[in-house]
């Protein structure tokens, strides 16, 4: 058995948990990136986990060495449907060695700030998005990180989704 069974047969349980628990099935699941990204060039720092003290830094390279998701999202934006890669929120956070945390607070490069309760990114819904289309999401496109949560996309009212806790230009998360 390969990672990429193991990591899809995880995905479905918890699809299946959150199905059976009475928690809106999920209209635009996760799953697993196959394919190839371009490689990043950049060699700047472009996410902080910041714990206490501890302070993890994070490039686009570092970031895409852990498990590579993909979702396909309406247009929730204009003109930003289509297929995001990235990572899971708790991924990140356990690369950085943050085992146990009862919320997250998460900066934008703006200064907006959200703060989510474990119960919002322990799942596995809490995706952040670091390619567009397999390409590099620039700052001015609200990258290079975003936030999203794609199991709160139901169809076929996406637009009535809220999105004040997805995060675009996401620079910090403190624990």
């Amino acid at each position: 058995m390969g990672l990429s069974f193991l990591l899809r047969m995880l995905i479905c349980s918890c699809f299946t948990l959150l199905y059976f628990s009475g928690v809106q099935a999920l209209a635009t699941p996760i799953s697993v990136f196959e394919g190839q990204l371009e490689k990043s060039t950049s060699n700047k720092r472009i996410l902080l986990v910041i714990d206490g003290d501890s302070i993890t830094k994070f490039r686009l390279a570092d970031l895409e060495k852990i498990p590579l998701y993909e979702i396909e999202m309406p247009p929730i934006w204009k003109e930003e449907g289509g297929k995001y890669q990235g990572v899971l929120l708790k991924d990140i956070l356990s690369s950085a060695g943050v085992s146990e945390a009862t919320s997250v607070r998460l900066v934008a490069l703006d200064g907006y700030l959200i703060e989510l309760p474990e119960k919002k990114w322990h799942g596995g819904c809490a995706f952040v998005a670091t390619r567009y289309k397999k390409q590099e999401i620039p700052v001015e496109d609200k990258g290079p990180t975003r936030l999203m949560f794609p199991c709160m996309v139901t169809d076929p009212d996406y637009e009535e989704t809220t999105t004040s806790e997805w995060i675009w230009n996401l620079r910090e998360i403190h624990i």
